[in-house]
């Protein structure tokens, strides 16, 4: 129950019907597999596109925890950086119950995050799609704007139109995904110093495509799960070490 814009403790929390609302789209939503230095917390985020009423193209978009010390998750080397302000705002507590899941994603804020890391693109068979060059574009354009303004110096985010960071000339074509331990002929977006990009169309016309930091990528296995679980907790797969990311020796 809310009182004057305060959520109760009794709160429900908005992902449970996210989820549900993926499940009813009827496709499988991909994602990195099972690894000891991410956390999939369930989060998703979801944009559709319809005609006449019917459901034409759809982009879910997956996020990750990061733990640079997943052995000790209280090693202040987790921590993400943050400046005074969001520090403060995340240290204090309001004098009224909270429901659980937003404590618990007030935490987790305090940790590095991989935004939108994956994301699985389906369109509605017969209808045209954009190729999957420029769907990786648009997805490392959308990374770097919303998580790298600073430093790429963006102007403000309401100035139109931003800068293009990337391009589909950049795209370098027959490279390898890994993808339910198979190798695929993909796409790597490798121009950016920030980010990596990789993108592969599966053989159900599901295109895959995720964003890297750079800087993390020796604590990931770049491979993934075609169908990953959309509940947090899941137990995690044996998987093997990290997967060196193009040009790593």
């Amino acid at each position: 129950m809310d009182f004057g814009g305060v959520l109760g403790a009794d709160a429900p929390d908005p992902e449970l019907e996210r989820r549900a609302a993926v499940r009813a789209l009827g496709f499988d939503v991909a994602g990195l597999v099972a690894q000891r230095h991410l956390e999939d917390s369930g989060s998703l985020g979801v944009q559709t596109s319809e005609s006449d009423g019917v459901l034409v193209s759809a982009t879910v978009s997956r996020q990750y925890t990061l733990w640079r010390n997943p052995d000790d998750r209280d090693d202040p080397v987790n921590l993400a950086v943050l400046d005074d302000e969001r520090r403060r705002s995340l240290e204090e507590v309001p004098p009224w119950p909270r429901p659980a899941w937003l404590v618990a994603t007030v935490e987790r804020m305090r940790y590095p995050r991989l935004w939108e890391a994956v994301q699985t693109h389906w369109s509605a068979p017969g209808t045209t799609r954009p190729m999957a060059a420029e769907t990786l574009v648009d997805h490392v354009q959308s990374v770097l704007m919303n998580q790298y303004r600073d430093e790429h110096g963006l102007p403000d985010p309401t100035e139109d139109p931003w800068p293009a960071l990337v391009d589909e000339r950049s795209v370098q074509p027959e490279h390898p995904v890994l993808v339910d331990g198979v190798e695929r002929p993909g796409l790597l977006l490798d121009t950016d110093p920030f980010v990596l990009g990789l993108a592969t169309e599966l053989d159900d016309g599901r295109v895959i495509t995720a964003v890297l930091p750079r800087d993390e990528l020796p604590l990931l296995t770049v491979a993934f799960d075609s169908a990953a679980p959309l509940e947090p907790g899941a137990a995690p797969a044996q998987t093997p070490g990290p997967v060196p990311a193009p040009g790593t020796p």
